[in-house]
């Protein structure tokens, strides 16, 4: 109100009026008001597809294909997990590998929760919820969430090809083979990196509260823009790796002076297929990044 009277009654500032002014800043400039044409009148940020005004999720379809999505990952993601760890099946190397994988997917099943819920929340206004969001604690746990998903999701289908491609090009070495705790200990380091990862825009470097999907997106400062390249470096060289291991899986099974297990094909090509179609989805992402 005191803004409107001042655009009515001062039409010619004087220079503290202009300091004034010049110190209001607007979350959205779609109020139409007069003053707004205001050159001393600052509005940010302006909406655009990562900061909108009405809806965090902009289209019906985006909306719809969110909740599905989201219940699909939570649900298929916590019965593989039920499946693996209470089920009578001893835990080989290869369950163990696909429950971390498991719980990295659910771990992004769960910031999907919290995107839907938020846009169901402020559905039509998110222009009045948009600061609470992005500079909260919700915020902070959805951004946490997804990188430490995304990451340890990478690392793990690093480690799983890996694991694939060194069992079998060392068929007939039986004591080649990597023990559980050999995958133990590389798993540790998966999750120390991948919480370091996640924990780094929480105390500054880079930030989630940019946009609204909380995605680490701030490059303002050159810690931050390491941060941003240095992921993205990883995730492509951890695709480099998939490939690699996948050729040469590919080579040594068809190569007839290379005797190889059954078993280990058989789990080998549905394993490229789990690795393949998750990286499909974090392609676009790396690219436009």
């Amino acid at each position: 109100l005191m803004l409107i009277l001042t655009c009515v009654f001062f039409r010619d500032p004087t220079a503290d009026d202009t300091s004034l002014i010049n110190d209001i800043n607007f979350q959205y400039p779609d109020l139409e008001f007069d003053c707004l044409s205001n050159p001393f009148v600052k509005c940010s940020p302006k909406p655009d597809a990562f900061n909108p005004c009405e809806d965090l999720l902009g289209f019906s379809f985006l909306r719809c294909l969110t909740w599905i999505i989201t219940v699909f990952a939570v649900a298929g993601n916590l019965a593989v997990l039920v499946i693996l760890l209470i089920g009578h099946h001893k835990l080989t190397v290869s369950r163990f590998l696909m429950c971390n994988l498991a719980f990295a997917d659910l771990c992004m099943g769960l910031y999907l929760i919290l995107i839907a819920f938020m846009d169901y929340h402020s559905r039509h206004e998110y222009y009045n919820h948009a600061t609470d969001w992005q500079t909260g604690p919700g915020c902070g746990i959805a951004g946490f969430l997804t990188v430490f998903a995304s990451e340890l999701s990478v690392y793990t289908l690093t480690v799983i090809s890996l694991e694939r491609w060194h069992t079998i090009t060392n068929a007939m070495h039986v004591n080649k083979r990597l023990r559980m705790h050999h995958v133990t200990a590389i798993m540790v380091g998966g999750w120390a990196f991948s919480l370091l990862v996640a924990l780094l825009p929480l105390v500054g470097v880079s930030s989630y509260s940019k946009v609204s999907i909380c995605l680490p997106m701030d490059i303002n400062t050159l810690g931050a823009q390491v941060y941003v390249v240095a992921v993205l470096i990883l995730n492509v060289v951890a695709f480099l790796v998939v490939c690699y291991c996948y050729i040469g899986i590919y080579l040594s099974v068809h190569n007839p002076e290379h005797s190889t297990r059954r078993g280990d094909t058989k789990i080998a090509k549905r394993m490229a297929v789990l690795i393949f179609t998750d990286f499909l989805c974090m392609a676009p992402i790396s690219f436009f990044a």
